[in-house]
């Protein structure tokens, strides 16, 4: 009897975006869930577009066909690199040579250890294929997530605050928590008890409110990818001015402006595009108007005009050269005919996401913003807390990860109640709008 069709083992499928690159390994039901760690450190972030990364280790011996993937070398000096699809930007595989320098028992050469980003992860046979087996209760759990490591990078709490029962509501009351680490695993740095939040609510600044005669760069937000071939600068500070100064009502402003702080919605998404091209497993965007996005440099050169423009000067084709110098390495995957993934094709973070019938705004992958108030950039985003993620069917029906969405999502509220955020403007809306239904 194969591991495929053993009862003894699962196949288990890791798979990007644009399904150039799939591999498989068998697992033995013992050995599931596989344990996987977070890290919300500077570079993770960067270099996914994400606000961390999460990966376990992959469970196969025969790793010769990973080389077809495309290589970062990430921490160079440590030997880690990420391994991602050249095509569409997913980053698939940490690869960590530092075993090079390690010698096994029979005295000879370790060779790499790789972790599999967990957002790429597949039951045996795929997507469809885990739901109807979870359904027939013929899938164990896949993954379990162990810790979050470098919370402290974030200065903030990034998004381990909504991160914290990652296993599920009902494991997290047996006392499961998903431990959080300020730096590495053990380090002095120490450990985040229980279900605190780090840092302490009172020690949180207050995000930032504009006032009149302020710099016309104020409230500027770098957006710059890991390898830096990326160097972009949202003017979000801008953007808020010239709405409040316009006096634009409500229902006049773009969909994605908070009409109280002007700010721009940040939203947790869970779709399985996004997971896929991210490699995490809950993906963050915010959203900016074309005009607001600029190159860092400055001088006479002009960003698009707008998302068509931008498709244009990146290349009519994914994979084609860059047609326009001052991009400096981004790159696109029509997703769909009309749709447009950006990433880094150095580094793989994921970056931009249009779509041709809304060719004013663009969606921007938060982890690549280099706010200097935090991961979070609350002094430019009003985050959506509370209520449904983005896309929570693509992880409900049966999939491995449904004790996730739910967890994130009261962990989000508790996050919104305790950080004393009013229900975001669009939710608010929602639960009116039901509410007058059922009158």
């Amino acid at each position: 009897m194969d591991a495929e069709t053993s009862s003894d083992s699962v196949q288990i499928t890791a798979q990007c975006l644009c399904r150039a690159h799939t591999f498989s390994a068998a697992v033995p039901r013992a050995s599931l869930p596989l344990s996987a760690s977070c890290c919300h450190c500077d570079s993770c972030r960067h270099v996914t577009g994400a606000l961390y990364s999460s990966d376990a280790p992959w469970p196969s011996t025969d790793t010769a066909a990973l080389r077809a993937l495309q290589r970062y070398d990430l921490f160079p000096r440590s030997g880690v690199a990420v391994l991602f699809c050249v095509t569409c930007g997913s980053p698939m595989f940490f690869e960590e040579t530092r075993a090079a320098a390690k010698v096994d028992k029979a005295g000879g050469d370790a060779g790499p250890t790789y972790g599999v980003f967990t957002g790429v992860l597949e039951g045996r046979g795929g997507e469809e294929e885990e739901k109807e087996q979870r359904a027939a209760g013929d899938f164990p759990l896949l993954v379990r997530f162990k810790d979050h490591i470098f919370v402290g990078d974030t200065r903030d709490g990034g998004a381990a605050c909504w991160l914290r029962r990652m296993n599920g509501i009902a494991v997290a009351a047996q006392g499961n928590i998903t431990q959080r680490w300020l730096g590495r695993r053990g380090e002095k740095s120490g450990e985040v008890a229980g279900m605190d939040y780090w840092p302490p609510l009172k020690e949180l600044p207050v995000p930032a409110s504009d006032e009149d005669g302020v710099p016309e760069d104020d409230g500027d937000v770098p957006i710059r990818c890991h390898c830096g071939g990326l160097n972009l600068v949202w003017r979000a500070g801008r953007a808020r001015r010239e709405v409040e100064r316009s006096g634009a009502r409500p229902a006049q402003l773009p969909w994605f402006v908070d009409p109280a702080t002007y700010k721009s919605l940040g939203s947790l998404d869970g779709c399985n595009s996004c997971r896929r091209a991210s490699g995490a497993d809950v993906f963050n965007w915010t959203f900016a108007l074309v005009e607001h996005i600029d190159f860092a440099s400055g001088g006479s050169s002009r960003f698009p005009e707008d998302s068509i423009a931008l498709k244009a000067a990146a290349g009519a084709a994914a994979g084609a050269s860059l047609g326009d110098a001052g991009l400096g390495t981004l790159a696109f995957y029509a997703s769909s005919p009309d749709v447009q993934r950006y990433f880094c094709s150095r580094c793989s973070a994921t970056v931009f996401y249009a779509v041709d019938e809304r060719p004013e705004m663009l969606d921007v992958a938060v982890g690549i913003l280099r706010a200097p108030d935090g991961a979070r950039a609350e002094n430019a985003v009003s985050w959506a807390l509370g209520g449904d993620i983005g896309w929570r069917n693509d992880m409900l029906d049966g999939n491995w990860r449904e004790e996730l969405v739910k967890a994130v999502e009261d962990d989000a509220e508790e996050w919104r109640v305790a950080r004393g955020y009013p229900k975001n403007w669009r939710r608010a809306e929602k639960e009116a709008a039901e509410n007058y239904s059922r009158d």
